[in-house]
């Protein structure tokens, strides 16, 4: 085989060669576009929960049983000479008393709220207005609330523990859910009812109230009693005295609903 030859057999051998391995690329080419695979699923979408609403306020008509405490609380507006009269009682007795306040007497009487926590008395919410609570439209109940809250906390640096609707005949009766939700809405836990009411408020004397209250007073009762009314400042020694020879110490009533 002379050279021509020998160059034009090799350049026909690659030419083959190439052809061969296009074709063999080709088919590889065609299998892998040929070839699917599954796109996995999107993820579930992540479940979201609606927070349940804040519970209403509690409502607590008396204290521990097993404690020789009671709280007096007294519904805090009237004349303030016969107001004096009380604090000058308390004081001489070293008894202390939650007061809870009507806002608008507060508001015209704004020093009274220092000389009471001077005394070292609590002071809680009572309506701004002292109306018939539960006659009221919702909106209604919260201004009165909410007006009282303010004052207090303007006067004192706080808005007090409890509140207390005005107009309240059964102290021990649970109010109706809206009037606990108005409390929690304007930032009261416990709205604070009673279980010994000497009805002072209708001036029946003074040897009634204190009979009424020493024949149903015991440990962890708290007693409905008001300012402003001649009877019940009167029968305040006598109260005290009772309460001392049953062996029961009068405290605020966040001392009484103290743990412990």
């Amino acid at each position: 085989m002379d050279r021509r030859t020998f160059l034009l057999a090799g350049a026909a051998a690659i030419a083959a060669a190439a052809c061969s391995g296009g074709e063999s690329a080709s088919r590889a080419g065609t299998t892998t576009t040929t070839t699917s695979t599954t796109a996995p699923p999107p993820p579930a979408p992540s479940a979201t929960t609606t927070p349940p609403p804040p519970a209403p306020a509690a409502f607590v008509d008396t204290g521990p049983r097993t404690h020789d405490r009671v709280a007096l609380t007294f519904h805090t507006n009237g004349d303030l000479g016969l107001a004096q009269q009380l604090l000058d009682t308390l004081a001489s007795r070293d008894a202390v008393v939650t007061c809870f306040i009507v806002g608008n007497w507060l508001d015209a009487n704004p020093s009274w709220a220092k000389k009471l926590q001077d005394a070292g008395h609590e002071l809680a919410n009572h309506t701004y207005t002292h109306p018939d609570f539960l006659s009221l439209s919702p909106d209604a109940m919260r201004d009165e609330v909410v007006r009282c809250r303010d004052v207090l906390t303007r006067l004192t640096g706080s808005p007090g523990a409890f509140f207390r609707p005005s107009g309240t005949d059964d102290g021990t009766a649970t109010p109706p859910e809206i009037v606990l939700e108005v409390a929690r809405d304007a930032g009261y836990a416990t709205v604070l009812g009673f279980d010994v009411d000497p009805l002072d408020y209708q001036d029946p004397g003074a040897d009634a109230v204190v009979q009424r209250t020493l024949a149903t007073v015991g440990p962890g009762s708290i007693v409905s009693m008001h300012f402003g009314h001649p009877g019940t400042i009167t029968a305040m020694p006598a109260v005290l005295d009772g309460l001392q020879r049953k062996g029961l110490v009068p405290v605020t009533a966040s001392k009484l609903l103290a743990p412990g």
